[in-house]
């Protein structure tokens, strides 16, 4: 009796499962033999050879399965991941991508396609080879390779305190040579700026790997910098804190306990702890609370019992002990002592560092309950008193806490970053209704040293720094927007350049605002209009008329005129240019020059005069004009004399001359071969005339009456 195909395909499949793997692959054969277009059997086919190590012929047939069958995803899996193994790379990851479309939760076309993006290396595909690592991580968990390669492609996007993670996992799994070095490279970025752990992680890797050379080129070129810190930083003395704050966080009983100095840890059994409990609670006893060993510390009886109780707990005992061996360590613990983060030239305590990385002896969560609260008190007491070195040595690492507790390493320093950033907050809110003062900024930004500050804190504080820098800017903005002092809110922003974060972001807002208000100072200086005549500097700018050496002030300019004639011939004239501005108290700049050739040019730089003077000459003199009109007062111009109500002329009649009265609504004025000449809207005859060349503020004139009240003919 003949079997049917689906009944072969079945067959194949108990075979198989029974290791009988010829025998699978003939029935599924056989039932291809009776259905070519059937999918499953080409797909029994594949899965038969792919058993016998026949990889080349189990391509084949996966490729005839996912022609039958496009939706099977497992084939396309399967086939990307053989393609791949037989080194055909770009139909392997063609495959794979199909697989993932229809499922991206594939952990085996994930895996596949992680190692085809790994191979090509391509900076671009950088993000989404790191959505595929951190699905295989949700899923399951990475491969040491793969954490490897999460930190390099997380490093080569600077985004270097994720590639710490990654590379810390990797130690933690798997020790890697790689991963030690790498870690040591991302502590040693200007961003992180960790550069003591960095000589830690190198040396420990110089430890292990003696032949590997990496390490020992990066630990020469950044050992000099840390020796000399650390030469420096211990002449600020032992410790920030006073001696009054010493041994109250932490009191390590083994120290308490003062046993012999060559004694190990073995040594302290129940009998030789008791001799020695007995001992220190008689000497409590008789000096009500000091203890002749450490000097200044009472103890209370009750708290040197609760120490010595620990030691019968083999944990407990342990991690006291890898304290007492550490004296830098167990000086910062009970003193504060900066020297713990101190770089020495030959020893990264090893000892200590390599109970840190053993994870089943729970000696770093243990110390982190101790080291977190007191690395907080001593940061703190570095920013308030503006020690920026020791500050520094605090910041370059050797913060021994599991990256779950780094933030209470710093919860109450925040509050005190937030009380340094306060006068530059009251600075902020100050700048909206009075005009900030340059230096005023400047002592906020020095006092305390506020820049130094913020520029060491990690990205624990970024969002102080981010609002220092908002404030910053703001102050700039308001210099420009509420008091008119685009210079002044240059000044200001280019005072936020002195900030360099650890954050890329801020870094890049600093520089977004800089480039912002370089482009408002563009835009608002761009008709200022410059010359040189005979060595000699012809200006007119934002701030006023240069001729040389003399200068008139923008708000001192009280009259100004301007003109061009034509002397000569027709045929050959010459052109005679004239801008002058004045003050009231006399002083008089006159740009005066002739042309005869290139005419156009000459034209361009007498037009880029009068532009620049109707920019930044006019709007201040037509206020004090209209204040001065406003008050009462009357002011001559030609032959007109003009009132807050309109202008007063006289218009020659047949016989008389009569004054004629024009109110501004009605007044209009037109050129006429140079001259000015200023009519009755009403009553065209009504006018007179000046010639605008020689007539001083005849420009202002026809401004007043092309502006007041809105109108602009």
């Amino acid at each position: 009796m003949l079997l049917s195909a689906d009944e072969l395909i079945e067959k194949s499949k108990d075979q198989r499962a029974r290791k009988r793997l010829e025998e699978s692959l003939v029935s599924a054969l056989a039932a291809v033999d009776l259905e070519p277009a059937n999918g499953d059997a080409w797909w029994q086919v594949a899965l038969s050879r792919t058993s016998l190590g026949d990889d080349r012929n189990a391509v084949v047939a996966l490729r005839k399965t996912v022609e039958l069958e496009p939706s099977a995803n497992n084939a396309w899996t399967r086939l990307g991941n053989l393609l791949l193994k037989m080194n055909e790379a770009e139909e392997a990851k063609e495959s794979l991508q199909v697989a993932l479309g229809f499922d991206d939760e594939d952990l085996d076309a994930l895996d596949g396609i992680s190692r085809i993006y790994a191979e090509e290396d391509d900076s671009d595909q950088d993000e989404e080879e790191i959505s595929v690592l951190e699905r295989i991580e949700r899923l399951d968990c990475l491969k040491s390779r793969q954490l490897n390669r999460c930190g390099n492609l997380h490093y080569r996007q600077k985004r270097f305190y994720d590639a710490i993670k990654y590379w810390r996992a990797d130690v933690a799994s798997s020790d890697s040579s790689a991963s030690r070095f790498n870690l040591g490279l991302a502590y040693s970025r200007s961003e992180v700026s960790q550069d003591a752990d960095a000589v830690d992680m190198w040396r420990i890797t110089i430890s292990k790997w003696p032949n590997y050379e990496p390490p020992k080129k990066s630990l020469d070129g950044h050992l000099p910098r840390m020796l000399e810190l650390a030469r420096r930083a211990r002449r600020e003395g032992v410790s920030l804190l006073p001696k009054e704050q010493w041994y109250e966080h932490y009191l390590n009983p083994f120290m308490l306990l003062n046993p012999s100095e060559d004694w190990e840890l073995e040594d302290f059994n129940p009998k030789a702890i008791q001799k020695l409990k007995k001992s220190l609670l008689q000497e409590i006893e008789l000096e009500d609370g000091s203890v002749s060993w450490l000097p200044g510390v009472r103890v209370d009886k009750s708290r040197a019992i609760g120490l010595c109780e620990e030691l019968n707990d083999d944990v407990k005992r342990g991690c006291h002990w890898f304290v007492f061996q550490d004296k830098p360590l167990l000086d910062f613990l009970t003193k504060g002592a900066h020297a713990h983060f101190l770089v020495d030239e030959y020893d990264s305590r090893l000892v200590t560092l390599e109970a840190i990385d053993d994870v089943d002896n729970g000696f770093l969560n243990w110390l982190g309950d101790i080291f977190a609260p007191q690395f907080d008190r001593v940061i703190s007491k570095a920013i308030d008193s503006g020690n920026i070195l020791v500050l520094e040595c605090l910041l370059d690492g050797r913060r021994w806490v599991p990256i779950p507790m780094e933030d209470r390493c710093f919860q109450n320093a925040r509050r005190v970053v937030d009380r340094l950033l306060q006068p530059l907050r009251d600075a902020h809110e100050r700048a909206e209704f009075d005009k900030p003062l340059l230096n005023n900024i400047e002592d906020i930004l020095n006092k305390g040293f506020l820049i130094q500050v913020m520029n060491l804190l990690p990205s624990f504080f970024e969002e102080f720094q981010n609002d220092a820098v908002h404030m910053v800017r703001g102050i700039a903005l308001r210099c420009f927007q509420h008091h008119d002092d685009i210079d002044l809110s240059r000044q200001v922003i280019e005072l936020a350049k002195c900030f360099s974060f650890r954050s890329a972001e801020a870094n890049r807002t600093i520089e977004s605002d800089v480039e912002q208000i370089e482009k408002l100072v563009r835009q608002e200086r761009k008709y200022e209009a410059k010359l040189t005549s005979n060595k000699q500097r012809w200006e007119i700018t934002k701030e006023g008329i240069l001729m040389g050496d003399r200068f008139v002030d923008v708000t001192d300019v009280s009259v100004v005129r301007w003109g061009i004639l034509i002397e000569g011939q027709r045929t050959s004239p010459e052109y005679n240019f004239l801008f002058s501005a004045g003050s009231e108290d006399g002083r008089k700049i006159t740009f005066n020059w002739k042309a005869s050739g290139n005419v156009e040019k000459h034209q361009e730089y007498f037009s880029n005069f009068i532009t620049a003077a109707l920019h930044y000459i006019f709007p201040s003199l037509v206020a004090r004009v209209e204040e001065r009109l406003s008050d009462g007062q009357t002011m001559k111009i030609g032959s007109c004399k003009i009132t807050r109500l309109g202008i007063h002329f006289s218009v020659k009649g047949w016989i008389f001359t009569d004054e004629h009265f024009v109110s501004w609504r009605q007044a209009r004025s037109k050129l006429e071969n140079g001259d000015c000449i200023v009519f009755d809207s009403n009553n065209p005859s009504k006018s007179t005339t000046f010639p605008i060349r020689e007539t001083d503020n005849a420009p202002l004139l026809r401004m007043l009456i092309d502006t007041k009240n809105g109108r602009n003919n």
